[in-house]
């Protein structure tokens, strides 16, 4: 997925995506956007990491700005299924 195909239509929609190395399925439940990030907010199944479980994710690019262009960041690794 790219920072432009982020939208509030995204919602709900399943997904696919790769959280601590592992590739996992989940849903889109918010969109996040700042000065400089966009992205989506994914839960998806558990992973089990030492200790910890993890069941959310924040999958998001860099837009770019005057001095720097934009990143793709973690974002590139969602994609629609």
């Amino acid at each position: 997925m790219k920072a432009n195909e982020v939208n509030i239509n995204l919602i709900g929609k399943k997904v696919k995506c790769v959280n601590l190395g592992e590739e996992v399925e989940g849903v889109i439940f918010d969109i996040y956007e700042d000065e400089e990030f966009i992205g989506v907010r994914i839960k998806h199944e558990p992973i089990q990491w030492g200790g910890d479980v993890f069941t959310n994710l924040l999958s998001k690019s860099f837009k770019g700005s005057d001095l720097m262009p934009p990143r793709d960041g973690n974002l590139k690794f969602t994609k629609l299924i």
